[in-house]
């Protein structure tokens, strides 16, 4: 079972491997140093090693917005995607939770699909490759009412 914890900076080196991998460069890398300063990072870890991490920041119109969840090649389809996602929910600091992925990208949609996350729209022209980005929100805090 993945273990799930906010990022440090010591997991820097192993959260910028991870996507390198799979971004196939580490254009990111200054992004995730920022993020993880900021504390909007999330590690999964399977034996102690780093096995995938996201990001979430408060700033998708004052709601919590999953930017990135990505998860090491030879730990997908372990249940660490979803491991994050459900700490990322307990830990939601916002009524709604929205992430986002490409049309294309069928593991993050089955993902976002088996959670419960309700398809809310796309938007198109947002890549050169013409791969439109899906998004998707689950309600997580219902709002208080005064009496």
């Amino acid at each position: 079972m993945p273990q799930v914890r906010p990022a440090t900076l010591q997991d820097y080196a192993a959260i910028c491997r991870i996507d390198a991998m799979i971004l196939g460069n580490a254009s990111r890398s200054q992004e995730l140093h920022d993020a993880i300063s900021a504390g909007h990072g999330y590690v999964a870890s399977l034996d102690n090693d780093v096995s995938g991490f996201a990001i979430m920041t408060p700033s998708f119109y004052n709601q919590a917005f999953v930017s990135l969840l990505a998860v090491h090649p030879q730990h997908q389809r372990q249940g660490v995607g979803q491991a994050l996602l459900h700490y990322l929910e307990k830990h939601c600091p916002t009524e709604k939770l929205f992430t986002s992925t490409n049309l294309s990208n069928k593991r993050m949609i089955h993902l976002c699909r088996k959670l419960n996350f309700i398809e809310s729209g796309s938007i198109d022209n947002l890549n050169t490759i013409g791969d439109p980005e899906i998004l998707y929100c689950k309600h997580i805090k219902k709002p208080q009412f005064s009496k």
